[in-house]
Formats: structure tokens, C-alpha cells, sequence
């Protein structure tokens, strides 16, 4: 028995045109773009909030801008496409994206976060079990990014191949 592919290639379609194939293939590279976009602003927001907890936590001034606001989003979006783009790839494929996805993201978030790392060192005792409740939940939103951009870009990837299914199926009748 033949596997599929996860968002319907062509032959799950039962066409078997070079039109075909380029709208499906079309649709995957359109779905892990906006999957992109979607899992990084949403996922860009939380860590945002997650640093401001920090901040918070360790009585930092917390002066967070505009522009560095719009930075850590744009970090999560293009960091989210080597996992989105991948995602209707073969699985050893879409696991090596999701994993490059969280080993960019994770460097970047830890490089970043050394800037603060004596303030946390020296926080006091009381707020350590928060500081590390904080810091594991920025460590799972990190891992979960890939996975949800991928999750993203299937499904809008599914869509977009049966509605120009749909679409060619109309235009034949």
C-alpha cells in the first residue's frame, strides 16, 4: 500500500496533470507562509508576555518599546518558516524544520536572555520557584512553535487543495 501525503498530493486527488501538482504544491508553499505569520505573531505575543512577567518578577525596569516589540515578532515569524515550509514534507523532513525552528528560536531566546541573567541570579529566594515556572514555560513555548506552525500550515494546506479541487471539479461539469 502507497502512503500519501499529508495535504493530498495530486494522485490523492485522482488527477494526475502537471496543473494539479503545481496548485497542490502551490498551496503548500502559500499555507506554510501564512501559517508562518500566524504561529509567529501568536506565539511572538506570549513570549512577549513572558518577558514582561520576568521583567515584573524581577523588578526590572520595564520600559518594553514598540520597536523592540515588533523585533521579537518578526524573530517568531521568520523563525517559523523553516518549520512551515517543511511541514508537507516527509516526516524525517518536517521534524528536521521543527527542529530547526526551536534550536534558532532557543539560541536566540537564550542569547537574549543572558543580558538579564545576573538579575535573575540575584533575585531573591522567594521568587526563584516563579522564575523558573517562567523560564520552563518560555523553554515549551519555544518547542511548541514548530510544531504549531506546521500544525497551521497543514490544515490551511488541506484547505486550499480541496477548494481548488472544488473549484476544478465546478469548472469541468
Amino acid at each position: 500500500m502507497e502512503k500519501k501525503s499529508r495535504i493530498g498530493p495530486a494522485e490523492t486527488l485522482g488527477e494526475t496533470d502537471q496543473a494539479a501538482a503545481r496548485a497542490t504544491a502551490g498551496a503548500a508553499l502559500v499555507s506554510g507562509l501564512a501559517a508562518a505569520l500566524c504561529s509567529g505573531l501568536l506565539t511572538g505575543v506570549a513570549a512577549r508576555l513572558l518577558m514582561r512577567l520576568v521583567a515584573l518578577a524581577i523588578g526590572a525596569e520595564s520600559a518594553f518599546s514598540l520597536v523592540g516589540t515588533a523585533g521579537v515578532l518578526l524573530a517568531f515569524v521568520v523563525l517559523a518558516v523553516p518549520a512551515a515550509v517543511t511541514s508537507a514534507a516527509r516526516p524525517p523532513i518536517a521534524r528536521a524544520g521543527r527542529w530547526v525552528t526551536a534550536a534558532a528560536l532557543g539560541w536566540a531566546a537564550a542569547r537574549t536572555g543572558f543580558a538579564d541573567a545576573q538579575a535573575i541570579l540575584l533575585a531573591d529566594d522567594g521568587l526563584l520557584p516563579l522564575l523558573a515556572v517562567l523560564t520552563v514555560a518560555f523553554g515549551a513555548l519555544v518547542v511548541a512553535h514548530g510544531r504549531l506552525a506546521q500544525h497551521l500550515a497543514r490544515s490551511l494546506a488541506h484547505r486550499l487543495v480541496a477548494r481548488q479541487a472544488a473549484r476544478r471539479a465546478r469548472s469541468v461539469a
